[in-house]
């Protein structure tokens, strides 16, 4: 695997390690693709760059341009389109000496499209070499787009807090571009290197975004979509086919953004420093409940353990996460992580070459379904949970319990039955899942528990013949001492599944161990905010493996806590569907080495001043750079706050608490990242009581403390 961009891409380095500076010059190359799946050719590489403009269909007000590096094979064709979006970074960096790599907590470019002396724009769309090559090296023009103007570090606005529609609409406005020049409507400009026209094929289109980019490429999809949306008569038609997303944020906007229609996939690091609860899972959670889709598109989700948030993009050089306890991590503090690009790579080009083109290699997507064993390219790496949806039709779905009722009762109507369970309730599934997304928690700590959940309080047919498997989501909670150990690598948890039929009659039991591992939970910097992120994974077992079932007398499935003593889990999704599900063959245990991790050259601790800079009435909000709607309202407070150390520009939203109370529209004061302004309604600030504690949390890095609240 290549563990850097490409070689004409490396100008971004240029000169960095003994002159302090970056030379951000791409030129067109000649390459192979490494990837293991296919034969790769050769491509070639390019940048565009327009001239940047206050452009409303984007931003009212708001300077952006277009900025992006292209991927294409080198021989002309008519090619399937992928797009990608990074998340949201600084905008201009500078060079540590002392660790060796680029610090990019600048935004001045995010404003006036340059950066002070001695510091250098951020390429934060280069970060996804070393997939785009492989992509194109297989046949696929490959778009990565730059946000940095106008969009990354800019100030949140009143329904578009993380400017995620903005994402979307820039995302939009380059496929227009990109659109303008394949038709040769307009030419492709020189600098690029090549010429697009004819190149592009709008019918087979894929989407990869990164954090703030995965909900940005949700809400590129959802704008196109709405009724009376100006983008299908600019660009053309567009046929998006799928959307991988890695470590996404979601609900930062005012819209609820899924991705319904096109097959998808989530890839949840399992240390995320920056978005740590690990949200990206919700929009799985709400398209599962839902089951809308009226075909078969597979939605799936993979969390890879050890893993952080920031080293799938090769720019962003400075981990968001330290601690990851109970996995292994599989980055050092800086630089990077190879091991970590490789659980991208050996899943990102998969997913595309199995869901996007006129020639899907649809074998591929098996490494997306939990009842299949990891492939051997990632099954060595780490530890990982996965889930799918194989298809939300509600035809393909018999639905036993989403445990939508109250406790007891299941989603059908049937008596749900306990029996010495400590623990049995219906609610939410936790901090990390969506609050549409219900679940059943049950605990036990004797031999022959049990929960069953029902279809019917006699007997319903199940229509034998038409669905293939029984699968239900599970996830460990933490309890007693299970979250202060390492992973078992055979499963923290085991116990039987039972098909019941009229009567009370049982089939013969399926092990849980024979045909998954569930993992206690795990997560990043736990040791410090003492959580960890119980995520769902999905289980799915084939009908034929329950001997003495019947199917056409069928009441319910009965799961007997018969192998662990004791446990606390939550089940969510318990289903028949018509989706295979490949026969056990033993454990799906990872084969895990960690990988040896190079010294790690640890920055220098410094005494850290924070304060509150002021509390006013907002000031207009009019000004370079500034949305109308960034003020909370007629005669809001602003709340400025400065540190010695710099806020990070993070892709989780910054959370200002005053007392129990999170506030979250905010704006850097200025240029740099040592203050930022919170916005607050004049009724809120009415309500906060004098003298109660202020803090800033962002992410996962330790608790910005700034005293006690006086007001003025």
């Amino acid at each position: 695997m290549r563990e850097t961009l490409p070689a004409g891409l490396r100008c971004a380095w240029s000169g960095a390690a003994h002159l302090g500076a970056w030379l951000i010059v791409c030129l067109m190359v000649v390459l192979s693709g490494t990837a293991a799946a296919g034969a790769p050719g050769s491509y070639l590489v390019g940048e565009y760059k327009l001239p940047a403009l206050a452009d409303p269909s984007v931003a009212k007000g708001v300077t952006t341009e277009l900025w992006a590096v292209v991927y294409r094979p080198r021989a002309d064709g008519h090619y399937p389109l992928l797009v990608f979006l990074h998340g949201n970074h600084g905008t201009c960096g500078r060079y540590d000496e002392g660790l060796g790599i680029r610090i990019d907590d600048g935004i001045d470019y995010t404003y006036t499209g340059t950066c002070p002396e001695g510091w250098q724009p951020t390429p934060n769309h280069l970060g996804y070499g070393y997939l785009a090559a492989d992509l194109a090296a297989r046949g696929y023009v490959v778009v990565s787009i730059n946000a940095n103007r106008g969009v990354n570090a800019a100030d949140g606005v009143r329904g578009d807090l993380g400017l995620n529609l903005r994402r979307g609409r820039l995302v939009l406005r380059h496929l227009q571009q990109l659109a303008d020049w394949s038709v040769g409507r307009v030419t492709t400009p020189a600098s690029l290197g090549f010429s697009l026209q004819g190149l592009i094929d709008f019918s087979h289109v894929g989407l990869l975004g990164h954090s703030r980019g995965g909900e940005g490429m949700r809400a590129a999809l959802a704008q196109y979509r709405d009724r009376s949306s100006p983008w299908p008569r600019r660009i053309g038609p567009v046929n998006v086919e799928a959307l991988f997303e890695i470590g996404p944020v979601d609900g930062q906007t005012g819209r609820t953004l899924d991705a319904e229609g096109v097959a998808w996939n989530v890839l949840l690091p399992g240390c995320d420093g920056d978005v740590y609860d690990l949200e990206g899972v919700r929009p799985f959670d709400r398209m599962v409940m839902r089951s809308a889709e009226t075909v078969a598109l597979s939605k799936s989700s993979i969390e890879v353990f050890g893993a952080n948030h920031n080293f799938y993009n090769t720019e962003w050089q400075e981990s968001d996460s330290q601690e990851c306890p109970g996995q292994p991590k599989l980055f050092p503090d800086y630089v990077g992580s190879e091991v970590q690009r490789r659980t991208a790579q050996e899943t990102v080009v998969p997913f595309f070459l199995a869901h996007v083109g006129g020639a899907k290699e649809s074998a591929l997507a098996e490494r997306f379904d939990p009842s299949r064993p990891l492939p051997a390219e990632l099954a060595p790496l780490t530890y990982y949970a996965r889930g799918q949806a194989a298809s939300l039709s509600k035809a393909a779905n018999f639905i036993i319990d989403d445990f939508t009722r109250t406790t007891g009762r299941s989603s059908r109507g049937a008596r749900n039955i306990a029996y010495r369970l400590t623990e049995y309730s219906h609610g939410d599934a936790g901090y990390s899942h969506d609050l549409a997304q219900r679940a059943a928690l049950v605990a036990w700590n004797s031999a022959g528990a049990y929960l069953q959940v029902n279809a019917s309080n006699k007997y319903v047919s199940a229509r034998p013949g038409v669905y293939k498997s029984l699968e239900f989501r599970v996830k460990l909670e933490c309890h007693d001492d299970l979250c202060a150990g390492n992973i078992n690598p055979a499963g923290d948890v085991d116990f039987s599944i039972s098909l019941v039929s009229a009567g009370g009659g049982l089939s013969l039991p399926v092990r849980l161990s024979s045909v998954a591992s569930v993992y206690r939970p795990v997560g990043a910097d736990s040791t410090i905010y003492g959580d960890y992120n119980s995520v769902f994974q999905t289980v799915r077992i084939p009908l034929q493996s329950f001997v003495g079932a019947d199917l056409n007398a069928f009441q319910g499935v009965r799961f007997t806590f018969d192998a662990t003593p004791q446990g606390r889990l939550s089940f969510g999704n318990v289903r028949f569907v018509q989706a295979e599900a490949a026969n056990p063959e033993g454990t799906q245990t990872s084969r895990v080495a960690t990988p040896g991790l190079p010294a790690e050259r640890v920055a220098q601790p410094v005494r850290e001043g924070n304060a509150v800079v002021a509390i006013r009435r907002s000031a207009s909000v009019q000004g370079a750079g500034v949305d109308a709607g960034t003020s909370a309202g007629p005669d809001a407070r602003e709340i400025e706050l400065t540190s010695t150390r710099s806020f990070r520009v993070t892709n989780a939203l910054p959370l200002l608490y005053i007392g129990d109370r999170p506030f979250t529209l905010s704006r850097f004061a200025g240029r740099t990242t040592d203050r930022i302004i919170f916005s607050i309604s004049s009724e809120e600030y009415r309500l906060l009581p004098s003298g109660a504690d202020v803090k800033l949390v962002i992410g996962r890095a330790p608790v910005w403390h700034f005293g006690r609240l006086r007001k003025p």
